[in-house]
């Protein structure tokens, strides 16, 4: 109410954030969005996955959030923050942390630093065609992978290829010893053709005779 006061040439919209829609407010806005904002520490990365769904309608986003969550992102293989965050976010844009920000900054003051940082999106979608993967067979794997990162993925994986609709039951020798962590980005994209299939095989006959969940659908 007080920025819409305030600034009359400013649209606002009271949404829940993770609810808002994109693809209609830059039409609305006659082209791709950038969003700026200081995310909720407990929900960032539910946003930022919310943003990269929505790449075509997203320009960039300058977002503020906590520091180590910032590091995680940005993380690269063969360091204890890589993780599901690092692959999903350097796949799909370049994250960039532009500078720190300290506790004095904010009132009331939290308890950890903060990081300001960058997002670019203007190349995802060329960027998802180019993996030519479902997304959530991507996240899928990736999560189940960095479950267990200290494990070796054959033994991180193997229920996971038992239960699932796959292409493979067994890993190829390159990646089976290797820890999530020793992994490139791209090469989860590697992994993720190679057992759910490329895009352009059909999700739907993939689970023709499994349950969205891995349960057996029975006529």
């Amino acid at each position: 109410r007080v920025l819409a006061e305030k600034a009359p040439g400013c649209t606002v919209v009271r949404s829940d954030v993770l609810l808002v829609n994109y693809t209609k407010l830059a039409e609305i806005r006659g082209g791709p969005l950038t969003v700026v904002g200081n995310l909720p520490y407990h929900v960032t990365s539910q946003i930022l996955f919310t943003l990269a769904d929505h790449a075509a309608s997203v320009r960039t986003a300058h977002v503020t959030m906590q520091k180590e969550v910032a590091e995680r992102i940005v993380a690269r293989p063969n360091n204890k923050k890589y993780g599901i965050l690092s692959v999903a976010f350097q796949l799909y844009c370049d994250p960039k942390i532009l500078f720190t920000i300290p506790p004095t900054a904010f009132f009331p003051r939290p308890n950890v630093l903060s990081s300001y940082v960058k997002f670019n999106f203007e190349d995802a979608l060329e960027r998802r065609q180019e993996m030519n993967v479902d997304p959530r067979d991507l996240r899928n794997l990736t999560a189940r992978a960095f479950k267990h990162r200290r494990k070796m993925m054959m033994n991180s994986l193997e229920p996971f290829l038992q239960c699932h609709t796959t292409l493979i039951n067994e890993l190829p020798p390159e990646y089976a010893k290797l820890r999530p962590e020793q992994i490139e980005p791209w090469e989860f994209v590697h992994l993720t053709q190679l057992v759910f299939g490329k895009k352009e095989f059909p999700r739907h006959l993939r689970l023709a005779w499994r349950g969205e969940f891995g349960r057996v659908v029975r006529d």
